[in-house]
């Protein structure tokens, strides 16, 4: 999009720019010691679990200077963080099993290094130290319940699954202000998956997989954001590789890649919305890519691999900012050609 909200139907056009380097305003550091034990338990042949439990000590400082401000201020944390997981998995058949897992993971307050006090994009939240310090993580949970199979003598390997991810405690931020909202949201995603990985036939491979997932608002400072979606969240997903073996030493395929349609917005937090006409504020479209490949052993040692991505040079965009006054391009057609020699 160009400053007036417009979608830019030649995107050559911005290729003038003078881009300049800004000033420095930030110096981020964060020290992480950890401990983990895990382990899987056999109760009989066909039942099992397992369970691990993990603990980071960090210790975080960041210098940086909020937007607006002229003089640096100095952020200093240092806490312990508790996670874990549990899992069970039932063999229904020799070839066939169905397992449930829980686990959790958190995120510290300015965990993203290079945003300084702009809590809403995951910088550090709080007007002063006391503030920043008494922030929470933001954590989260996760079940999932699925299937794993094995086809065609152990060959294909089919998975199907249900999953819901919440996040609790998001530090979503008011505008540009330093301060933010301090853990005043929550999210939640529902969906199911299906996998697809290893040989069709002796010579022809494959790696499929689509997801179909709900995104909603539970909780935040905004009420109105409430049971909206989620911001640059594709709600519909999908990617397709084939690999096909010609020789023994040549082999070529192609992959297609599919995201549906998502809102404009910052992360973690509801997608924009629009008072006039009652609806999101910008849709990024939905797209599908197309890349090829083909290798080729030269040698015993030496392989070649050429790589075209993108090949029918489709104009898409991966998210856009919250206001649509830009957006993230996906990348253009590009070739590679790479060469390896071992020796």
């Amino acid at each position: 999009m160009d400053a007036n909200g417009d979608w830019i139907s030649d995107p050559t056009s911005l290729t003038q720019r003078d881009i300049q380097k800004g000033d420095w305003d930030s110096d981020w550091n964060v020290e992480t010691v950890s401990a983990s034990v895990m382990d899987t338990i056999d109760f009989n042949d066909v039942f099992t679990m397992f369970l691990g439990l993990r603990y980071d000590h960090y210790d975080y400082s960041n210098t940086f200077t909020p937007r607006g401000e002229d003089d640096p201020v100095d952020f200093n944390n240092t806490d312990s963080i508790w996670n874990g997981h549990v899992g069970v998995v039932y063999d229904v058949a020799e070839n066939g099993n169905v397992y449930l897992t829980w686990s959790t993971s958190s995120n510290i307050n300015g965990g993203e290094s290079d945003l300084g006090g702009n809590c809403g994009y995951g910088g550090a939240c709080g007007a002063d130290l006391y503030e920043f310090r008494s922030a929470s993580p933001e954590d989260t949970t996760n079940w999932e319940l699925g299937t794993k199979w094995n086809l065609f003598d152990q060959k294909l390997l089919a998975t199907v699954a249900l999953f819901q991810i919440t996040k609790d405690d998001v530090m979503e931020g008011e505008g540009y202000e330093t301060t933010g909202s301090l853990n005043s949201g929550e999210n939640r995603v529902r969906g199911i998956e299906a996998s697809l990985t290893g040989n069709i036939t002796e010579k022809l491979s494959t790696q499929f997989g689509v997801a179909i997932m709900e995104s909603e608002v539970l909780d935040s400072y905004n009420p109105d954001n409430i049971g909206r979606s989620l911001s640059n969240f594709a709600e519909d997903s999908a990617f397709l590789q084939l690999r096909y073996q010609l020789l023994d030493r040549f082999a070529f395929g192609g992959t297609a890649s599919y995201k549906s349609e998502m809102y404009a917005g910052q992360p973690d937090s509801a997608a924009g919305w629009s008072t006039t006409i009652n609806d999101y504020s910008y849709t990024v479209p939905s797209y599908t890519v197309f890349d090829v490949f083909a290798e080729y052993d030269v040698t015993d040692n030496l392989n070649a691999r050429l790589n075209v991505t993108n090949v029918t040079d489709k104009d898409y965009y991966l998210a856009a900012y919250r206001s649509g006054s830009f957006t993230y391009m996906g990348d253009a057609r590009r070739a590679v050609l790479t060469l390896t020699y071992q020796m």
